[in-house]
């Protein structure tokens, strides 16, 4: 409910238990875990819905069909017995099942070859030759040995090869993270330690069982808002502005309205927010945030005469800087309730990390671009420009131990959580959140008035 709270908080008390800053998908996190280890929450979110980038919009058809666009991911890549799919569960979300794939494609050299994330595409992968082939066989023989400052690049030569690392691996990073795969940790991507720690990346795999995309009824966006709907102290429109001390480790929030006293306070925003509301607090923490890169993305959504032998859905990953800023594109299946019946759906990737070339600042020339790869896309008879500033943190290697800087340099009372101490992908989310969430209640009960 726009500018106040939904169910049982009083907007005119003075007292609440934990306020969480943020509305966004970390945020919710954070107080459907607390609620559930019986704390007292609310949440206040500055824009007029919750949800963040994971947002389901309405974006009609050409002629006014009903149909929807993703602002963040397309779908949720769920690992059996995980943080998010125990979320799922305890939600009751209805889910749909992943349909079977289309093509999937790399763009390289010049020309589109199949997709390095299936078998056929491996062993078809230009650059690895046979030595390349024959070092990915070797991977669960490679033992574990991570350090704080490993990079990506280095992680995955040191176990799957340096043909892999230099030919693949950067289409497959800036696919997911937008950045080359030299500029992120580890913590960019928390499952690959995970991972390691049971085997290495094929044996850990097969351990933990198989990741499947899945879809809420009402897509992306339905995990955010059923979250909100459930817990019931969601307050939108209310911008947090100044945090302010007070006896016995107690804090008070002023924002938009009257100000709120908290026994602990929860950050969950972006990173130069976060800074913004430290700075007079905890400077070096507030330093430290304020020095994390976030990248600009750009995504067109477009909407095209379906193509025959696409129906199932399409994604092309291509190789920078050979797209010129153009990072990839993923289309819905013909049968997904978010699309529009007859037409494919499209969703382009542009910039991140990647200089961008001038022609691609508008869509005719982003198009001119998706030909070189998709000579088969016909002329689009929608497009929708969706600018996402600061989408992504850039996790540099390193990252892990500033963050333990940050936690050292919190006043008692504040805490910190989010895509830039997690991870960016919401499985990273939920299970970094849950695991704070286990780690941080009971110290966030102690002291609860009585």
């Amino acid at each position: 409910m726009a500018g106040g709270p939904r169910g049982g908080v009083d907007g005119n008390t003075s007292s609440a238990r934990i306020i969480v800053l943020g509305g966004g998908l970390s945020g919710l996190l954070a107080a459907w875990h607390l609620h559930r280890r019986g704390c007292e929450v609310e949440v206040w979110e500055a824009s007029g819905a919750p949800g963040g980038w994971a947002q389901t919009l309405p974006w009609p058809g050409p002629a006014g069909e009903v149909g929807y666009l993703e602002r963040g991911p397309q779908g949720l890549r769920v690992g059996r017995g995980g943080a998010l799919d125990r979320l799922l569960h305890e939600l009751t979300l209805e889910l749909r099942p992943s349909p079977p794939k289309g093509p999937r494609w790399l763009g390289k050299a010049g020309r589109r070859q199949p997709s390095p994330v299936t078998l056929t595409g491996l062993l078809c992968a230009p650059g690895l030759g046979i030595g390349g082939k024959l070092r990915l066989l070797a991977e669960p023989f490679i033992p574990a040995g991570s350090g704080p400052d490993e990079n990506l690049h280095v992680f995955f030569a040191r176990r799957l090869g340096e043909a892999f690392a230099r030919e693949l691996l950067p289409a497959l990073v800036a696919g997911v993270l937008a950045a080359p795969p030299e500029r992120l940790g580890l913590e960019a991507l928390p499952r690959l330690k995970r991972l390691e720690a049971r085997g290495g990346l094929l044996l850990g795999g097969l351990r933990a069982g198989p990741e499947r995309t899945r879809l809420p009824a009402g897509g992306t966006g339905a995990l955010a808002r059923t979250l909100a709907g459930r817990l019931g102290c969601l307050f939108t429109d209310r911008p947090a502005r100044a945090l302010e001390p007070l006896p016995e480790g107690r804090w008070r929030v002023h924002g938009k309205g009257p100000a709120r006293e908290a026994g602990a306070v929860v950050l969950a925003l972006p990173t130069q927010v976060t800074a913004e509301l430290l700075r007079p607090l905890a400077p070096e923490a507030s330093q430290i945030l304020e020095a994390i890169p976030r990248l600009d993305l750009r995504v067109w959504h477009s909407r095209h005469a379906m193509v025959p032998g696409w129906e199932r859905g399409i994604g092309l990953l291509i190789h920078p800087p050979e797209g010129r800023g153009l990072l990839g594109a993923a289309s819905f299946s013909g049968g997904d309730p978010r699309g529009v019946p007859g037409l494919l759906q499209l969703r382009t990737y542009v910039g991140g990390a990647y200089p961008v070339e001038s022609a691609l600042d508008a869509w005719s020339g982003v198009f001119r671009e998706l030909r070189r790869w998709l000579p088969e896309l016909g002329e689009a008879v929608q497009v929708r420009e969706e600018a996402c500033p600061g989408a992504f943190p850039l996790l540099e290697p390193g990252h892990g131990a500033r963050m333990a800087r940050v936690e050292a340099a919190l006043p008692p009372g504040l805490h910190w959580i989010g895509a830039a101490r997690f991870g960016p992908g919401i499985p990273d989310l939920a299970e970094g959140i849950a695991a704070w969430a286990e780690s941080a209640s009971g110290l966030l009960m102690a002291g609860r008035p009585s």
